[in-house]
């Protein structure tokens, strides 16, 4: 268990399908927000060596540095063409991320200093949050007509040392 499908995984979906006669472009994301101990002692692995958009940065093109992406404040980001799989690291648990479907990931938490402008975020919630979700953000999808489409994601909890022995592995 913890590898798919089963008790300790969720998925969702989102399906599109076009009864027009015209190509029918779109973007999405899943918005999905995950609960963590602190948001500064999380690691997200799996984006290393990839483009991303600096939302923070008036969507500057940046590369992601190699090695795990730590948070240490306001982080508004899409990532271009991530890869399927990426792990999110809060101390002994992980959650084991898959995307089917959609090109981009986003990754955002407000940060301490643009919190307090998030009426229903109460002092000292932005620590305890990070979002990261399947997406088609810098490019859209196109779906044929009379044609579907469907993009998906799964999170699976599992063992940090398990993700992590199998990310300097290479598996």
């Amino acid at each position: 268990e913890g590898e798919g499908f089963g008790p300790s995984s969720i998925s969702m979906a989102l399906s599109v399908l076009n009864t027009g006669t015209e190509p029918l472009s779109f973007t999405a994301a899943l918005h999905t927000y995950f609960r963590v101990a602190d948001v500064r002692g999380v690691s997200l692995h799996g984006l290393g060596g990839l483009r991303y958009e600096d939302n923070t940065r008036a969507n500057a093109v940046e590369t992601q540095p190699e090695g795990p992406l730590s948070i240490a404040g306001e982080v508004d980001r899409v990532y271009l063409d991530a890869p399927a799989e990426a792990h999110i690291v809060d101390g002994a648990s992980a959650i084991k991320v898959l995307k089917l479907g959609f090109p981009d990931a986003v990754l955002w938490n407000i940060g301490e200093r643009a919190a307090g402008g998030i009426k229903d975020l109460a002092p000292g919630e932005w620590q305890h949050y990070l979002c990261y979700e399947a997406g088609a953000v810098a490019k859209p999808a196109t779906v044929p007509a009379s044609a579907s489409w469907t993009g998906g994601q799964t999170f699976s909890c599992v063992d940090a040392c398990d993700a992590l022995g199998k990310l300097s592995l290479g598996k």
